[in-house]
């Protein structure tokens, strides 16, 4: 096993660029994420399958629970990610975050009762959670900022992607043949993060210099310019340890930091971000897409081809994305997506309350799913990829774990709050008052983030540091600081 680890290391070295080995091992955190967006939408499948299926009995509130527990066991992982980002590093804690998602589709795979079926995923989520807060914050710190933004927009098109995937193979397949295929998944990317190396900001704040070059050295060559910010990468984390051990108590450090602008206001910043991406039903539809798709289209459509039209807007709109945010202000897509989304909700909220007082004929009694496509494509443009691309960006490298693990907190919190209570919510105000919440939920989010959120586009860390601080970057500082924020890709 070593032998060929070696030399799969040594085939990259020598045939990969530094883009290519920047892909390389951005890689296997996006094909994480993959599997992420697979676990989101899994439910819609798996309870189609079994509502008609004996192998597992379940009663009603069971299938809420399914689809919701992944919040509840993302909290758990999620307070731990801090701790392991710190103190394991990001190429560790992406290691262990895939073993337990590993088991939870294993378990699934083979249950026969509920309770194994929620053991499941308990696991799944509890994994989702680890990785939550280590994916934007390794794929910034292995990416140059040539390629960041575009880099730190695969997190959605990874979420499409595995989401696309879930519907397909539950569609084609067997429920337990297509949780061995969704699960196969993390054992790709297990393989591609233990062949990459551990980013090199987190090695030099740990004082491992000499692994912070050759680290350094493999994600971005040797050329002078990289030496030159190599060394102001080293130079800079050393003073920062000094700091740091300088300080007595750590409780006094951590009110110090708690304290500073640079810290609180991206992490409210980040909390306004993940409650918008969820009380916007970023998760709730692919969680209930077929119940969903079936109340808007009045049953006109058939249940999975009406699934997979969802998943194919969603998937080609993350492409799209992709290149959208790496070549727009962060700012100008969040808003445009989410102006698209809470309009095109309430036009299918006039659609369905008008049908149902019989003012639409039943010839065109699918015509509320078009605004409902096109609300997909808004929030997939912009309210998708845009909290986690700016999650990789607002924090500074010292708060990065910290900063993440808090923002993330929120994130479950509302994934399991929304996707809990997604049937109750349709069954007391039915589809048409949902999309109306949800819409709400929208322009006030967006209304705080217009006055909160910086642009971070092609900005430095110190100049977003400075920005929060309410002062101006200084000349030669800025540019030292340019040069090593370049160097620690956002």
């Amino acid at each position: 096993m070593s032998e060929k680890r070696v030399d799969l290391g040594a085939a990259i070295d020598r045939a990969g660029s530094p883009f290519l080995r920047q892909l390389t091992a951005v890689s296997g955190v996006v094909l994480y994420m993959v599997g992420t967006g697979a676990n989101i939408a899994f439910p819609a499948v798996l309870l189609l399958q079994l509502r008609s299926s004996a192998a597992v009995q379940l009663e009603p509130h069971h299938e809420s629970w399914i689809a919701s527990l992944l919040g509840l066991a993302l909290m758990c992982g999620i307070a731990v990610s801090p701790w392991s980002l710190q103190r394991l590093g990001r190429k560790v804690t992406n290691q262990l975050s895939t073993l337990p998602c590993l088991a939870g589709w294993a378990l699934l795979m083979m249950s026969r009762e509920p309770w194994e079926l929620l053991a499941s995923r308990a696991l799944q989520g509890f994994g989702m959670g680890l990785q939550a807060s280590a994916a934007p914050v390794s794929i910034a710190e292995y990416s140059s900022p040539v390629h960041r933004g575009a880099f730190l927009a695969t997190i959605a098109f990874s979420f499409a992607t595995g989401m696309l995937l879930a519907h397909v193979f539950g569609t084609l397949l067997y429920w337990r043949a297509a949780a061995l295929a969704c699960g196969s998944v993390y054992a790709l990317s297990l393989i591609l993060v233990t062949f990459s190396p551990e980013t090199p900001p987190w090695l030099a704040s740990q004082g491992q210099y000499d692994k912070c070059k050759k680290a350094f050295r493999w994600l971005r060559g040797k050329d002078p310019n990289s030496e030159k910010e190599l060394e102001i990468l080293l130079s800079s984390q050393r003073n920062r340890r000094d700091e740091v051990h300088a300080k007595v108590s750590r409780w006094r450090a951590f009110v110090t930091i708690v304290r500073k602008p640079e810290f609180y206001k991206p992490t409210l910043i980040m909390v306004f971000m993940f409650v918008l991406f969820q009380m916007s039903g970023m998760t709730v539809v692919p969680s209930y897409t077929v119940q969903l798709m079936n109340e808007v289209s009045n049953h006109t459509l058939d249940p999975s081809a009406s699934m997979l039209m969802v998943d194919a807007v969603r998937f080609v709109t993350a492409v799209v994305a992709c290149v959208v945010v790496n070549k727009f202000p962060r700012r100008t897509v969040l808003f445009f997506g989410s102006l698209v989304s809470a309009i095109s909700l309430l036009i299918a909220a006039l659609l369905l309350y008008l049908r149902d007082l019989g003012y639409i004929s039943e010839t065109y009694q699918w015509v509320p799913v078009i605004p409902t496509l096109v609300y997909i494509f808004g929030k997939t443009i912009g309210i998708l990829p845009i909290p986690w691309a700016v999650a990789g960006e607002v924090f500074p490298l010292a708060y990065r774990s910290m900063g993440s693990g808090i923002s993330g907190m929120v994130l479950s919190m509302m994934f399991f709050v929304v996707v809990k209570t997604a049937p109750a919510t349709f069954s007391a105000i039915g589809v048409n008052g949902t999309f109306c919440l949800y819409a709400v939920s929208i322009l006030i989010c967006v209304g705080f983030l217009y006055f909160l959120l910086p642009e971070t586009k092609g900005k430095t860390l110190y100049e977003i540091e400075c920005h929060f601080r309410g002062e101006k970057p200084a000349g030669a500082e800025k540019d030292k600081m340019l040069e090593l924020e370049t160097l620690e890709g956002g």
